[in-house]
């Protein structure tokens, strides 16, 4: 993969300050940006990924933030810079939340955050459909299987613990594989001041309505969605572990 490299002298000037500053190219916001990538012990961010922001790659590019990747000391982390353009003031909520949710082994691990920029796990990582269409052979069915229970798991950590991620019905860009595991991302729309719904959310995305639903049934051999949403349903009213093992059981995940 094709890379560049900017120490912090470098990164303000064009065409990295364009990815530092994204949208707008400001000098100004440049400067507030690069102390606070010197506040977090940043010394350099290399310019990969398969998102494009004019010549340079990005790992990621959202409607909040671009996520880089950058050098502190000796390791390699991600690092999600808010967008001069995003309709919130700060990342502040973001990082409290994806802190938060650490402490249950969901998402990546938080290291350290600004006003503007989360510094976090790097993860080499492929999207669930990607990871899907790889898994052949002898074995596959469980592999799919214990993927997509520990997804569900995962959600239901966050069910318990009040937090409603509030996007998994787009869970192709909030969820990947990495590490032979699965990675909840982008809590930046997270809150606990409603109802969770991530299981629910989750289940229907993979086996009822999304993109990867009709992959992930014959992966899984599951046939008959109408029960399945009769007990989604029944969850969303009722969020205990009797109803949550009722879906699992449905999935053959139990």
């Amino acid at each position: 993969m094709q890379s560049e490299r900017a120490d912090l002298d470098l990164v303000t000037k064009v065409p990295y300050l364009r990815v530092l500053t994204y949208p707008k190219v400001s000098n100004e916001l440049a400067k507030v940006r690069v102390a606070e990538l010197r506040e977090l012990r940043v010394e350099e961010v290399v310019f990969e990924g398969h998102t494009r922001i004019g010549s340079l790659g990005v790992l990621g590019l959202g409607t909040v933030g671009v996520v880089v990747k950058v050098r502190v000391g000796e390791a390699y982390f991600a690092l999600k810079i808010r967008r001069a353009d995003a309709n919130r003031q700060d990342l502040e909520d973001e990082a409290r939340v994806t802190s938060l949710v650490n402490r249950v082994g969901v998402g990546p691990e938080v290291y350290g955050h600004t006003r503007d920029a989360i510094l976090m796990k790097l993860l080499e990582s492929q999207e669930i459909g990607d990871w899907l269409k790889g898994v052949r052979g002898a074995g596959s069915r469980e592999k799919a299987r214990e993927l997509v229970h520990a997804l569900l798991n995962q959600c239901r950590k966050l069910d318990i613990m009040g937090v409603d991620h509030g996007q998994l019905s787009n869970l192709r860009k909030h969820a990947v594989v990495a590490e032979g595991r699965p990675w909840i991302l982008d809590f930046e729309s997270a809150g606990t001041s409603r109802k969770p719904r991530n299981v629910t959310t989750a289940a229907q995305y993979l086996f009822v309505g999304g993109a990867l639903a009709p992959a992930m049934r014959r992966a899984l051999g599951v046939r008959d969605t109408a029960t399945l949403k009769a007990l989604l349903g029944e969850y969303k009213r009722d969020q205990s572990d009797y109803r949550y093992s009722k879906v699992l059981e449905h999935l053959r995940l139990a």
